[in-house]
């Protein structure tokens, strides 16, 4: 058996250990990049540049033109009241193309309105005024909702519940017209599908009215209504 008694635990000196046990000696801190590298990323960043400045610059070109060889610039604006280059009347007032902004026409619709709301009650039927008033206009939903109670009911007046008179309408002012009347409201029977009389719907005093109208691609439509006593 062989015995190294001259052999010492202090007597292998490792001048590569480490405090953490390890026989490897400590990594060094990577240093500043290289001068070829730094070169590298500007030239890098000097092409991207370009690349987005030629971007911009199609982009432009390309918006400035158009394929029927035009001006730069796409849809003209609409135009404002008082320029050129739109549907302007004498007053310098842009109007809406291809719709007839008289007065004249602003005083039929009125009396088609009314025309219908009679024609309507009359044939026990909803009114349909889509073709004279605005979906906004609230005196008008009333309208429609008594033709709609008569319907329901399956009533009919038995003559004309509205009548009108003095209507006049003004010239427009921007896309708004006023036609103002005499509105006289009768007393008219109701009956039943059989022709049976089974009630009266009571007029009303003759007030005067007001009605406010705007135009649209379509024409003149009613958007107000409004009433007032009639003078004496």
């Amino acid at each position: 058996m062989r015995t190294d008694t001259g052999r010492t635990d202090t007597g292998r000196t490792d001048t590569g250990r480490t405090d953490t046990g390890s026989s490897r000696l400590p990594a060094r801190p990577a240093g500043p990049p290289g001068r070829a590298l730094l070169v590298r990323l500007a030239l890098l960043v000097r092409l991207a540049l370009l690349a987005g400045l030629a971007m911009l610059a199609g982009m432009g070109v390309l918006a400035g033109c158009d394929d029927s060889g035009g001006s730069a610039g796409g849809a003209p604006l609409p135009a404002r009241p008082g320029t050129s280059g739109g549907d302007v009347t004498a007053t310098g007032e842009a109007g809406v193309p291809g719709a007839d902004d008289s007065p004249a026409a602003a005083r039929t619709t009125v009396e088609a309105y009314f025309r219908e709301i009679n024609d309507a009650t009359r044939g026990g039927r909803l009114a349909a005024i889509s073709a004279t008033a605005l979906a906004g206009c609230q005196t008008c939903a009333l309208d429609v909702g008594v033709s709609r109670s008569l319907q329901q009911r399956g009533l009919h007046a038995d003559g004309p519940a509205y009548g009108l008179a003095d209507v006049s309408a003004q010239p427009r002012v921007g896309l708004v017209a006023t036609v103002t009347f005499t509105l006289r409201t009768t007393t008219v029977g109701l009956l039943d599908a059989a022709g049976r009389h089974v009630g009266d719907a009571p007029g009303v005093p003759t007030r005067a009215a007001t009605a406010e109208l705007a135009l649209t691609q379509r024409g003149w439509r009613v958007q107000t209504l409004r009433y007032a006593p009639a003078p004496a």
